[in-house]
Parts: structure tokens; C-alpha cells; sequence
């Protein structure tokens, strides 16, 4: 096929031809690539109809006399409903029995179904649990679902979504097989960055959604912008404490097998990982990940705190965990608070990385050091920005 020269005309008379984003990305993948490029698509598809406009949901749900009965008949329906925030509107005809859902009745509610699908598909608890990031917790005696994500699934799958956050919480399967494809950057490349500002009393709220701090943390952009402003402890008061455990070197190496690098480490059991540090076993008990040896990906992105307005932004890499974070700081002098460490695939996060450093005000070391450049004074509108770019890609 010939080389063609997207011109912003070519472009707009290209997708004229289109009724729908995805009917263009499909039809004519690379106008469509070369438009998201130079941001023109919001421009050039101001024509298009979503699949599902407001009329086609009304229209679908119409039929239906109870929220179950909509999830079971028409998943595709209920599933836009949702995530254009229309349940209320559209389903305001329904025979709807309000439920105040507790981590215990979600629970027992899960434990009714097998799988995550049929979880899905019949019962609005799984939306709750997602929403307050326990599905995990809730889902653990469910068998695996065996679908087998192939490029085209998973491209076909991640464009119904307008973010890597509501990608990654909607569709974690498809969400994970396109990590472990490399194609996570072309899956979500049509995803707007959403910037958001979050107040003590919107930090506060959003802690609410949450059981544990865990589950806050890996929620939540507003979890590392309440550590950095000294309210953590505060909106975290209603959370439950997992029992103490009194980690002995003996017992860390046991935990430490069960993880395939340093990150997985730290985000699945950060109390062990820190424990292992403050007891200087960590590089021991993590021999086995042969993170040294490994070639780095650079696929993850970082925040931490150094001083007072003063974070440290960077890249490092899934087998590295946040090695090269207590590297640089040590070289530093300082302490590190860490802020947010995230996997968003290599090509996302050298992007990341450089819109992040756009933020903030430059800090100016006397001598120079691996990293110095990248220090950022930041007020607090800014750290939240620069959490959310990191979240929601």
C-alpha cells in the first residue's frame, strides 16, 4: 500500500466516511493513527454517533422491569449505562430495591458465582466491588476465565474505554494481556489524559470507597496526594488493620519467593518489602529475581518525596522494584517517601515522564549527581496532576 501524506484535509474527508470512532480506527487504522497524533481527532469525528447515544440506552432499557433483568439480556446496554453515569435516568421506570452495599454482603453475594462474568453479568455487587477495589478479595475462590486475548481482542476491547484507569478497573483481564503483549501503548493510544484537583473533602470521600490502605493505594491517585499533604492518617481512620506481623528475616525470605520481581514485591505486600529494607535483607531475600542480570525494561514510572515541595521523578523497571529510588536518594542524601511507582508499559512511560518534568519548578543542586535533573518543586495541584497523568495512562 502506498505511503499516503495525512494532510489535516485527508484526514477529515478520511473520516467522513465513518459513523463511529471505531468503525474508523478499524477502517482506515493508519489516517486514524496519524490524526490521534496531531490531535485532531476530537475535531474530525465530531460528526460520528456513539454506538450508544442516550436515545439507543433509553431505547434498549425501555424493555426491561428490573436492573437484573437488563444486566442478563443486555450486558452491552447496561455496561454504557454505567459508564456514562446514566443508571439513575435511564432506569428510573424500574422496579429497583436500593441496596447498601457492606464488604460483607458483597461478599456472600460473590460467592454465589464461579467466575467473573457470571459475577458480571448478574449482579450489581461486582460494579461495587470494582469501585472500591475488593474485587480481588471477593473473587479469589472464582476459577480462572480462560479467554485467550489475542491483539485484536484486546484493541477491539480497550476502545470502549476513555482511560487507562477505567480500562485497567472495567476490563482487568484484557488490561493484563495487554501488558504482557507489549501493545498496552497502542491499546490505549486514543485515551484523553484527565487531569484531576483533589480537595481534603474529595480525599476523604474517595478513602471511604476503601477497606484497607492497600486497596486505597492501588485504587487511588488521591491516596498518594493525602500522604504528601499529612491527612493520610486522618481519612484512613476507618480502615481495617490487617493483624501485625513480626517479620523475621526467615519470614521475609519465605514471602519473598512468592513474587516474580521486586515490584510485584512491593505493591503486593509493602509492609514485608519495607520490613526487609529497615532489617537490610532486601537484596538478600530478592537474589532468586536476578534483578541485576535482568535487562531493564524501564517500564515503570515514579514519584517520591525528598523535602518539603521537592519530589523526585523518574523511570525505572519491573525487576527493579524501587532499587534505583533508594539508589538515587541515598546519592542524594535524602529519605524517600514514595509517592506513586507505576507499570505503564516502555513507550508510555518515557512519554509520562517528560510531561510530568513539564510540571513544577526545576531544582538546582550545587553538584551535580545520576538523577539531579529530575527533581521537581511542586505545589500540590501540581503533584495531584502529576499523579493522575501516571494514573490514568
Amino acid at each position: 500500500m502506498p505511503n499516503i501524506k495525512w494532510t489535516e484535509t485527508a484526514l477529515t474527508k478520511e473520516a467522513l466516511k465513518y459513523q463511529s470512532k471505531i468503525a474508523f480506527k478499524k477502517g482506515s487504522n493508519g489516517a486514524y493513527q496519524a490524526a490521534h497524533k496531531r490531535g485532531l481527532i476530537s475535531q474530525i469525528c465530531a460528526h460520528m454517533e456513539s454506538k450508544w447515544t442516550y436515545d439507543k440506552i433509553k431505547q434498549a432499557v425501555s424493555q426491561y422491569k428490573t436492573i437484573k433483568e437488563l444486566r442478563a439480556n443486555n450486558h452491552a446496554a447496561y455496561k454504557a449505562a454505567y459508564r456514562r453515569g446514566l443508571i439513575d435516568d435511564v432506569c428510573s421506570h424500574m422496579d429497583r430495591l436500593t441496596t447498601s452495599w457492606t464488604y460483607e454482603m458483597i461478599l456472600k453475594e460473590a460467592n454465589q458465582y464461579t467466575s467473573r462474568s457470571e459475577f458480571s453479568i448478574n449482579s450489581n455487587a461486582y460494579q461495587m466491588a470494582a469501585k472500591r477495589g475488593i474485587l480481588d478479595d471477593v473473587c479469589s475462590h472464582m476459577e480462572p476465565q480462560s479467554i485467550s486475548w489475542t491483539e485484536d481482542m484486546i484493541l477491539d476491547e480497550a476502545i470502549t474505554f476513555d482511560s487507562r484507569s477505567e480500562f485497567k478497573r472495567m476490563s482487568p483481564l484484557a488490561y493484563v494481556a495487554a501488558q504482557r503483549r507489549g501493545v498496552l501503548d497502542k491499546a490505549c493510544n486514543h485515551m484523553d489524559l484527565k487531569y484531576k484537583t483533589w480537595s481534603d473533602e474529595e480525599i476523604s470521600q474517595e478513602a471511604k470507597k476503601y477497606h484497607t490502605r492497600a486497596k486505597f493505594r492501588a485504587g487511588s491517585s488521591a491516596y498518594g496526594v493525602a500522604t504528601t499533604r499529612g491527612i493520610l492518617d486522618k481519612v484512613c481512620s476507618h480502615m481495617e488493620y490487617t493483624e501485625r506481623v513480626n517479620w523475621t528475616p526467615e519470614l521475609l525470605a519465605k514471602e519473598a519467593l512468592k513474587y516474580s520481581t521486586r515490584a510485584e514485591f512491593y505493591r503486593t505486600n509493602n509492609n514485608a518489602y519495607c520490613a526487609a529494607r529497615r532489617l537490610g535483607v532486601l537484596d538478600k531475600i530478592t537474589e532468586h529475581l536476578g534483578y541485576l542480570s535482568t535487562y531493564n525494561t524501564r517500564d515503570m514510572v515514579y514519584i517520591w518525596h525528598a523535602e518539603n515541595d521537592m519530589f523526585k521523578v523518574g523511570i525505572t523497571s519491573e525487576n527493579l522494584g524501587d532499587k534505583r529510588i533508594y539508589d538515587v536518594a541515598r546519592d542524594a542524601g535524602f529519605e524517600p517517601k514514595i509517592v506513586i511507582l507505576e507499570n505503564i508499559g516502555t513507550e508510555g512511560a518515557i512519554k509520562i515522564e517528560k510531561q510530568i518534568l513539564k510540571l513544577g519548578n526545576p531544582v538546582f543542586f550545587k553538584q551535580k549527581f545520576a538523577g539531579s535533573s529530575e527533581f521537581r518543586h511542586f505545589t500540590q495541584d501540581e503533584l495531584g496532576k502529576a499523579i493522575e497523568i501516571i494514573k490514568t495512562r
